[in-house]
């Protein structure tokens, strides 16, 4: 991405999300910077942060940002505005002050990380794990098709799906930055897969410690709701940026992380969500979550970095 296309786009987020200190016309503090750290495992550039927070206002053309004012601003945006939360211990580290809200909202989202897990493989594989799923029914875990696709495929003279010779598949629903601690549970075959969108349903083994499914519905939901996506940001430079991720992730990936947005766009007639969360590829698979109510609104599948995210609207 061209660095005028980069700086737009920043400013963009900044102006939607018009955090506290762009509204007082102040800056950053230095005990928000610790907090950010914190948060999010990164070591932050912390002078340039609060020098920039302090000189931009709403107002500010995008164009007259320098190449280190929109690097800057990216740390900004994806540590404060657009955070990629560690989870310990079943639950997301202290949030940064512009979503402080999510610890009142923490009983909801750590039901929703307890039954979110990471597809694992073993044996005749390359990969060791391929996306992001989730207990949507009784036993049964939701995840992307392609997901799906890097570790089974569709045999046209049986009409079915199966898994590739010499593949076990299991479900982690740990993976936790600083734990070494896991919660297998296998996967004995594909329950379901959809013709029309980019969704896999895999059967877990009965009574093989899954969790109880996430409570999912939201009738009136409508754009500007904040959400939360749960999963595990992968490096994957195929898709994006390796400087990017690595300025964004300091190179932590493969963990559960709670990743806090807005949802942009409800678009009823296809079943699409469009959210401004930050996911990698890992994400795929990954469970959207209406922040207020803890509910499961849509399912992550694709995006476009620092414009949008899409997920199957379930809502």
């Amino acid at each position: 991405m061209k660095n005028h296309d980069r700086s737009r786009y920043l400013m963009e987020i900044l102006r939607r999300h018009s955090p506290h200190w762009l509204e007082q016309n102040k800056a950053i503090t230095k005990p928000e910077m610790q907090q950010l750290e914190e948060s999010t495992g990164l070591s932050l550039p912390t002078e340039a942060m609060i020098d920039l927070s302090a000189r931009l206002t709403p107002e500010t053309p995008a164009a007259e940002l320098s190449p280190d004012d929109v690097d800057t601003l990216e740390a900004i945006v994806h540590t404060e505005l657009r955070p990629a939360l560690l989870v310990q211990d079943g639950t997301f580290l202290p949030p940064p002050q512009e979503w402080i809200q999510l610890t009142t909202y923490r009983g909801g989202i750590d039901y929703a990380i307890a039954r979110t897990c990471r597809i694992e493989m073993e044996g005749s594989i390359d990969l060791d794990w391929a996306g992001t799923g989730f207990v949507v029914a009784d036993d049964l875990i939701a995840t992307n098709r392609h997901v799906l696709e890097e570790f089974a495929s569709f045999e046209e003279a049986t009409g079915r799906w199966r898994f590739y010779d010499g593949v076990t598949v299991h479900a982690d629903f740990r993976q936790e930055i600083g734990s070494t601690a896991v919660q297998d549970v296998e996967i004995t075959g594909i329950w379901g897969v959809h013709n029309r969108f980019d969704l896999a349903i895999l059967q877990a083994k009965p009574s093989g410690g899954c969790p109880s499914p996430l409570i999912g519905g939201i009738p009136d939901l409508s754009p500007q709701s904040d959400v939360v996506v749960i999963g595990y940001p992968a490096y994957d430079s195929r898709r994006n940026d390796a400087a990017v991720m690595d300025r964004i992730f300091r190179g932590i990936y493969n963990v559960k992380r709670v990743l806090p947005g807005q949802l942009l766009l409800r678009d009823r007639a296809n079943y699409v969500l469009r959210h401004d969360c930050s996911t990698l590829g890992g994400n795929s698979g990954s469970p959207v979550i209406d922040l207020r109510s803890g509910r499961l609104i849509g399912i992550h599948f694709r995006g476009q970095y620092l414009q949008w995210n899409e997920a199957i609207d379930i809502a």
